[in-house]
């Protein structure tokens, strides 16, 4: 069996296509939706194209790793350790076969990263990563690569290799660094993570959160939908640095953090 889980809240035009891309897998693929308080008429939509799928509720508040968690905690009671799990966005659009490769490239040892290109751009703009444990700093890695820390857009494992891993941290990493914070665990507890071309697919890079300091408001800098939020990125440190790295890690990033507040608190945002 292979499972799909994504978590999603009122994208129902990004949510359908995804869905119909699942529909024309040529493999059995039962989807895991976890619906995080959805007025649209998600859940409906998605049960009468897919109407062998789990529908899993939350209140709006579950967000990414939220959602995830929900979905693993029904994993772990209804699913075999060797069934394949594709976790996903919605926001992704998958070619025919797509599902199938990826479950097919996993290894006892081996995480499967599939390379994600701008639906506009064309560019390779999400997949596998380098983490640097001294200063953060990272460097996406063409297909083909090994790295340390993965995106989870498209991230495929059995249900045994994520027990190994462990779950989740929906309050302490809610949204951004969640799924980076998961694949260098699994890096650390000695899980290769692999990206491979034949599983490239495309998304809509604009469907996303606040990422960059230009034009950030503090308002937006403090929202979960930021990846620039320093509350969440100070636990991302702390859960995922080995001790050795943690003093200079931590410098780093409060001067790196000083420097760009102070621009911010210059232009009075």
């Amino acid at each position: 069996m292979i499972h799909v889980v994504t978590t999603v809240h009122n994208r129902y035009p990004i949510t359908e296509k995804f869905v119909e891309s699942l529909c024309r897998q040529d493999c059995e693929v039962h989807l895991i939706l976890v619906d995080d308080g959805s007025t649209d008429g998600t859940d409906q939509m998605v049960r009468r194209k897919m109407p062998t799928s789990t529908v899993l509720y939350g209140n709006g508040n579950l967000w990414w790793a939220g959602g995830l968690q929900k979905a693993f905690d029904w994993l772990r009671e209804h699913a075999a350790d060797e069934d394949a799990v594709m976790i996903s966005n919605d926001d992704t659009v998958l070619p025919a076969g797509h599902v199938a490769a990826g479950a097919a490239l996993l290894t006892g040892e081996r995480l499967v990263v599939s390379p994600g290109y701008g639906a506009k751009s064309g560019e390779l703009l999400d997949g596998l990563f380098w983490h640097s444990f001294a200063d953060g700093t990272g460097r996406l890695l063409p297909p083909g690569s090994e790295g340390n820390c993965a995106s989870s857009r498209n991230l495929f494992l059995t249900v045994g290799q994520w027990k190994k891993i462990g779950g989740f941290h929906p309050f302490l990493l809610p949204q951004y660094f969640s799924d980076f914070e998961f694949t260098i665990r699994a890096y650390r507890k000695g899980f290769r993570l692999e990206c491979f071309e034949e599983l490239a697919y495309r998304f809509d890079e604009e469907a996303t959160g606040h990422n960059s300091y230009s034009g950030l408001t503090w308002k937006k800098l403090f929202s979960k939908r930021s990846g620039l939020n320093p509350f969440y990125r100070l636990n991302f440190i702390l859960l995922s640095t080995p001790p050795r790295y943690l003093p200079a890690h931590l410098l780093h990033q409060l001067k790196r953090y000083g420097k760009r507040l102070s621009r911010m608190a210059g232009r009075g945002r």
